[in-house]
């Protein structure tokens, strides 16, 4: 990776977010036709640290604007559409601006982030350092390490840089696989 557009590369996510995680995943299965959502209320990654060290063991944490998050809380709805990933954050308690800012109050969702896979986290931290780019906010959540990239100015959006863990590649492929089982049924 040399540049930032080679961060793009790998498509995996269209990112939304809303004030009504439930009314927002409600809206996609009946109105959209996808499949039930994944829901997961009050997910924190507050109180953590990053890593000060290269043998330091992965533990969840997320940095926003520089700073540790002591307290981190969202609601996220997760289904996929073929290999594409939808998701809908909604922003509870705690360092999640990145993601109020965003809303529209009683709009199901409004697109925040598109997100795309890399192999290797800390590359993909380098070419964005030497782009003179910071993360927004970053973070590991045990089965993603991701960090977002503010390019609404240029592009109206966010963009999230995903690395997966074993566990986060079994949750997609789980997500993908339920979504193509549906199709096949419905013929």
């Amino acid at each position: 990776m040399r540049a930032l557009s080679d961060l793009f590369r790998n498509f995996l996510q269209l990112g939304y977010v809303t004030d009504d995680v439930d009314r927002a995943a409600t809206y996609l299965e009946s109105a959209v036709g996808t499949v039930d959502c994944v829901r997961h209320h009050r997910s924190s990654l507050g109180g953590g640290r990053p890593p000060s060290g290269p043998g330091d063991p992965r533990a969840p944490f997320v940095v926003v604007e520089g700073e540790p998050a002591r307290e981190w809380l969202i609601d996220v709805a997760l289904v996929n559409a073929g290999p594409t990933n939808l998701e809908i954050i909604r922003p509870v308690d705690g360092a999640v601006d990145l993601y109020r800012r965003a809303l529209r109050p009683g709009v199901p969702a409004t697109l925040h982030h598109l997100g795309f896979v890399v192999d290797d986290f800390d590359e993909a931290s380098a070419v964005v350092a030497a782009s003179g780019r910071s993360w927004a906010q970053y973070g590991d959540s045990g089965a993603i390490r991701f960090g977002y990239l503010d390019m609404t100015a240029e592009l109206g959006h966010f963009v999230e840089i995903m690395e997966l863990g074993d566990e986060g590649g079994v949750g997609f492929a789980q997500l993908e696989a339920a979504s193509n089982a549906a199709r096949t049924e419905r013929g």
